[in-house]
């Protein structure tokens, strides 16, 4: 297409110059113009030609950036941990009176006492729980005010404190270990007014004969003149006969012998002799938690006997009051489920306990494994209480 454009150029400078030099004709110029008509169809008949772009000048617009929104570092929240409160073990005490140190009040006096449970001579399991009530006048000037204490005054070793308050009651025949089974109780014995007077013990281990005498001391620290005493004995424990293992029983084979193939050997099976696991055994003296206060742990005494599946006890608390502790085991041994009730009232509380894995501690189960009120975990033979005093039912 360039070619044909060069050749009319060239072809218009010709006929220019031969119009400048002779001039033209009619049939001259209808010639020429056929010549340019037929040169201009070639040229325009050409594939169309893509032009190049052209690229101007003109600034573009730059984009204006959009700030990017500085987000907000969300803060941290870092859980403020649980601070568990500082618990103060302390070992529990007997506090201790000396007979000899303290004064006498002779306006106070008891008069008419007997007994009504375990008489002189009684014979005692050792370890066994049991619970002493005399029968007695106030024989002097004075009321025998609450807050007066019963002291033991002997050198035999006894599983109980040896000052406790002394609980007055209303004459009962019938004391037991059972929710009110102690009966109605009186807190100040006006003088001529006669009442029985209880407390619950263990029988020692040690098997022999025993004498304990006791005095009562009054709200303002003087001793009444009075003594009483109780004598036992405590037989020696029942041994527990050996058992026996399984004799092996031969077992013979049942199909008859083929003919002429001899007499069969006989088939000796061991007989499969099955393993019980080590039942846990909770009797003994421990420290535990005292129920019934706040979430404060404040240690007390404690003695529990264990007899089979079933276990009872009782626990001294800070006031020298006794709390029973009752129920049974289940889980060989490890797991306690019972109550705990002051014996003047018929009002108990349901517990549930679990032995660790050293046999010398346990703690508590409750629903959310926090230390509630009547929460008790214990520790004996020098174990201090357990670090989580509550456990989870699940833990």
């Amino acid at each position: 297409m360039l070619k044909n454009f060069y050749r009319l150029c060239r072809f218009i400078l010709i006929l220019a110059g031969s119009f400048l030099v002779t001039g033209c004709s009619m049939s001259t110029t209808a010639r020429i113009r056929e010549k340019v008509s037929s040169i201009t169809d070639d040229l325009f008949s050409q594939a169309t030609i893509t032009m190049p772009v052209f690229v101007t000048n003109t600034p573009i617009p730059t984009a204006t950036k959009i700030p990017t929104a500085t987000s907000t570092a969300t803060p941290t929240i870092t859980p403020t941990p649980t601070i568990k409160p500082t618990i103060f073990y302390r070992s529990p005490t007997f506090e201790v009176l000396e007979t000899q140190t303290l004064p006498i009040a002779y306006r106070d006096a008891l008069k008419n006492v007997s007994d009504i449970t375990v008489p002189d001579e009684s014979v005692l399991e050792p370890g066994q729980l049991f619970i002493k009530s005399w029968r007695l006048t106030n024989g002097g000037e004075k009321t025998l005010k609450e807050g007066t204490k019963l002291m033991l005054d002997t050198t035999f070793d006894t599983e109980m404190p040896t000052v406790v308050k002394a609980i007055f009651i209303k004459e009962n025949d019938w004391i037991d270990l059972s929710p009110g089974g102690w009966g109605s109780r009186v807190y100040n014995v006006a003088p001529g007014t006669r009442v029985d007077m209880a407390v619950i013990m263990m029988a020692p281990y040690q098997p022999g004969s025993y004498q304990i005498q006791f005095r009562l001391v009054n709200t303002d620290g003087e001793i009444l003149p009075t003594q009483f005493w109780m004598r036992f004995f405590v037989a020696a424990p029942t041994a527990t006969p050996t058992p026996v293992p399984p004799t092996a029983t031969p077992v013979l084979p049942t199909n008859t012998p083929r003919p002429g193939a001899g007499t069969p050997i006989p088939v000796i099976i061991d007989p499969v002799i099955s393993e019980e696991p080590e039942t846990i055994d909770w009797s003994g003296h421990w420290m535990v938690r005292e129920p019934f206060i706040s979430d404060e742990i404040i240690p007390a005494n404690a003695w529990f006997n264990q007899n089979g599946d079933e276990l009872i006890g009782f626990i001294y608390d800070s006031k020298g009051e006794p709390v029973i502790v009752k129920g049974a085991l289940s889980d060989n041994g490890r797991t306690f489920t019972g109550e705990l009730f002051y014996p003047w009232q018929l009002k108990t509380t349901a517990v549930t306990w679990r032995m660790l894995f050293t046999k010398n501690q346990f703690s508590a189960v409750t629903p959310l494994g926090t230390v509630t009120e009547s929460t008790v975990c214990g520790g004996r033979g020098g174990a201090n209480l357990p670090e989580n005093c509550a456990i989870s039912a699940g833990g």
